[in-house]
């Protein structure tokens, strides 16, 4: 008689975070690729972008995970372990286009503390999830967005009443159309930016934090020789 055991659910912080962020980064940029998003960048920037977005939901999901289990100091294993996964990671996915991690750091740190700040400030969704769609895609504000599709509204109606406009109509209806576009783009984030972070914190939950807190008395003991 064959007997089968359940596979042990994985608590290797470093399996966790490495696989975490490759599927992540994956979900992440397929969705901003998506035509809802109107998002007219080269598929390399896409991904960029969506790789630093999914560095900041990881450790952001962490920090909200642990809030009330973990000191910052206590933290510190994560971020450490966090970073180095994502510095091999971006080296691995854009060496080939002459992109390197070190090269890019203060970039790719600053976004992600811009990210932080953005979330720290607008609490409150929808908005905190707009902000930091426009942050990843530097797109308009939907109140923007709004005033240029009454504008070209408007002058669409002008134009179906006189004739010596009437070639323009085209054009000017396929704008308005990219622009609702637009205005959906951030209906779409506000519901893909809650459900990537959910994603996460489900993945990371079963790290065993005694390895962090370990790994983070570890760094504690360098910086004091340094």
């Amino acid at each position: 008689m064959l007997f089968f055991s359940k596979n042990k659910q994985q608590t290797d912080p470093e399996i966790i975070i490495k696989d975490c962020l490759n599927d992540l980064v994956k979900k992440v940029s397929e969705d901003l690729s998506s035509d809802g998003y109107r998002w007219g960048k080269p598929w390399g920037v896409k991904l960029f972008e969506s790789a630093v977005l999914s560095k900041f939901i990881i450790d952001y999901s962490f920090d909200g995970i642990v809030a009330e289990q973990l000191s910052d100091d206590e933290k510190k294993g994560f971020f450490e372990i966090s970073n180095r996964k994502f510095s091999k990671y971006f080296n691995d996915t854009f060496s080939s286009v002459g992109l390197n991690y070190e090269d890019m750091k203060e970039d790719i740190d600053n976004k992600v503390e811009k990210y932080f700040a953005t979330r720290r400030e607008f609490r409150k969704p929808p908005q905190c999830w707009h902000q930091i769609y426009m942050l990843v895609t530097r797109s308009k504000s939907i109140e923007e967005i709004k005033d240029d599709m009454k504008n070209k509204t408007s002058g669409l109606e002008l134009m179906k009443t006189n004739e010596n406009f009437s070639s323009m109509v085209p054009q000017y209806e396929m704008q308005i159309k990219i622009l609702q576009d637009k205005i959906g783009a951030f209906e779409l984030a506000e519901m893909m930016l809650p459900h990537m972070i959910r994603f996460t914190k489900q993945r990371l939950r079963p790290i065993k934090l005694k390895k962090i807190k370990a790994l983070s008395k570890k760094l504690a003991k360098k910086d004091k020789k340094k």
